[in-house]
């Protein structure tokens, strides 16, 4: 138990009745034999991540209890948005009394004007202070998920003090071995470019490509990626399709042990918000992993929802393409995790679950009514330090 850390959370939200950390055995786990537990922390460690715990714990609870209040006949989207909006007030008002400046460097929400931490947002007592961090949010990680009540869904923030801010946009991306991401061409067309790709990647890890295990994006984003799909189950042992959303974290979590089944990379279209999260949770968990990425479009997609290949996904707007001119982006050009996270600044990372997360063991907040809301998450620090913590709410 990490007392200094319970209780300074404990401190941070009224509505907390207890606290629970507990730091798992790298060893139990399979991360090898570093030292777990709680290691010493200072009065500014120690308030990021009670704050970022807090904040993301209540964004997990504000977003189970939402469907309680649904309408009836309430639309899909309208229920999403009152998902992600009873989230982000949530979140939002324990990250806003905090102690320190925060800069969103990069959330979800914006171009679609839904709820969430937009890029450039400013967090955080920062009126005057020196001491501004960056934030990465996806207040929830699987909206769809949570709205619908099925598992998977997940309150997602980090912290870091080297992430780039990107756009609402999206990435096509591989994760790999450090070593080699530089090798690697991100920029020929998808199906024309995976063999070689997962050729590399395998020899990279000392595997066959025939016994790589590999995630991608969800069978939901049908047909679009069926193509892609198709010629890497015929190179590897087994690809990992999402039936619903894409919830990236449980896979990159395998790598510490964490989950079933570990994955050796992954392949397919991301967030930029997203990934910017997963950068930072590898650079945390696996610094000798990271991404090479090319910047992808949102709306490419969704003009062409028949299309049986990821061509779409470079087709950007003329709004989109301002957006990234303006933002210093190039959309003709490949990038690394190195860009978007500097190595070795990812401070914390948290994750709690909105609704039950089987692949991580985390229960979702019980249903409203119960005196005290239990909420169930994982605080990830430098060098694969991970806590399970269990936060009780007085309802």
């Amino acid at each position: 138990m990490d007392n200094s850390l319970r209780n300074t959370i404990l401190a941070v939200d009224e509505r907390l009745t207890d606290a629970t950390v507990t730091w798992l055995d790298p060893a139990a786990r399979g991360g090898g034999s570093g030292a777990a537990g709680p290691v010493a922390s200072d009065r500014t460690t120690l308030d990021e991540d009670a704050y970022l715990v807090a904040a993301m714990a209540s964004a997990a609870l504000a977003a189970a209890d939402a469907p309680a209040d649904f309408a009836e006949g309430m639309s899909l989207n309208e229920r999403k948005v009152a998902v992600d909006g009873a989230a982000t007030e949530a979140a939002e008002k324990i990250l806003s009394r905090a102690p320190f400046g925060i800069r969103v460097a990069a959330g979800e929400g914006e171009r679609d004007d839904s709820p969430g931490a937009h890029t450039g947002q400013r967090l955080g007592l920062s009126s005057g202070m020196t001491n501004v961090i960056d934030g990465v949010f996806d207040y929830v990680d699987g909206t769809e998920l949570a709205a619908t009540a099925q598992p998977g869904a997940l309150a997602l923030g980090g912290f870091g003090s080297g992430v780039r801010p990107v756009p609402d946009l999206q990435a096509y991306a591989a994760l790999a071995p450090v070593a080699v991401l530089d090798e690697l061409d991100i920029m020929r067309r998808p199906e024309d470019g995976v063999g070689p790709l997962l050729e590399r990647i395998a020899e990279a890890t000392g595997k066959r490509p025939d016994a790589l295990t590999v995630s991608t994006h969800s069978v939901a984003s049908k047909p679009m990626h069926q193509t892609l799909v198709d010629l890497m189950r015929a190179q590897v042992h087994e690809v990992l399709v999402p039936e619903q959303v894409t919830v990236e974290p449980p896979y990159l979590l395998s790598i510490a042990g964490l989950s079933e089944p570990r994955i050796d990379t992954m392949v397919g279209a991301i967030g930029l918000s997203e990934l910017a999260f997963a950068a930072g949770l590898v650079d945390l968990l696996a610094p000798e992993l990271g991404f090479v990425f090319r910047l992808a479009s949102i709306a490419g997609p969704r003009a062409k929802p028949r299309l049986t290949s990821l061509d779409a996904l470079f087709e950007f707007s003329e709004d989109e393409e301002v957006t990234l001119r303006s933002a210093g982006w190039d959309k003709d050009r490949q990038y690394t995790s190195e860009d978007l996270v500097r190595p070795g600044t990812s401070r914390s990372a948290a994750l709690f679950a909105v609704t039950d997360n089987p692949a991580l063991a985390l229960r979702g907040p019980e249903p409203r009514g119960a005196g005290v809301a239990r909420v169930e998450g994982l605080l990830v620090k430098p060098a694969a330090r991970v806590g399970r913590i269990a936060l009780g709410y007085r309802r």
